[in-house]
């Protein structure tokens, strides 16, 4: 089963969506970078649901979450 990422690039902050598991091609700079889960800002299987969040985030809409890394 294919799980859908939305991922931030590290060095242009180009957010895009992927279903990459190991590394990610930058379609902004086009650096690549391995794929971390702290670098997943949110995954579904669902690609519906992952291109709305992405379309949100992308509008500047809140979106209320964090990242596993900034959970209490």
């Amino acid at each position: 089963m294919r799980v859908y990422k939305v991922v931030r690039c590290p060095k242009c902050g180009f957010l895009q969506l992927t279903a990459a598991s190991r590394s990610v091609r930058c379609f902004g700079c086009g650096v690549s970078w391995a794929l971390e889960p702290d670098s997943i800002l949110f995954s579904s299987a669902d690609l519906e649901k992952a291109r709305e969040f992405l379309l949100r985030l992308k509008r500047g809409g809140s979106m209320g979450f964090k990242r596993a890394s900034e959970a209490d």
